[in-house]
């Protein structure tokens, strides 16, 4: 019983590694996109010039830009990192 399963498995395994193949001869690419939306980025910048304003809280921006506080320091981080030139690169998709 134990080889019947094994074989199958095996079997599975070529049938996903052969799709897999095919699939990247046809340009298609598996995984989570590496970079940001167009909307993403667009809050990125407008961020950058309203986040330098020390007036107003965190909160208020990420409110205001309708972001949750984890994604507005994780946007925070990348300001931090990035010039507006490398940010403005990270687009990615249509």
């Amino acid at each position: 019983m134990a080889s019947l399963a094994e074989y199958e498995r095996e079997l599975i395994r070529e049938r996903t590694k052969a799709g897999l193949q095919s699939a990247r001869a046809r340009g298609r690419l598996g995984g989570r996109p590496k970079g940001f939306s167009k909307e993403a980025v667009s809050k990125l910048l407008l961020m950058r010039s309203v986040y330098q304003d020390v007036k107003r809280s965190p909160e208020e921006i990420y409110t205001a830009l309708g972001l949750t506080r984890a994604t507005f320091y994780r946007y925070a981080k990348i300001l931090y990192t990035h010039t507006d030139e490398e940010i403005k690169k990270m687009v990615v998709g249509k």
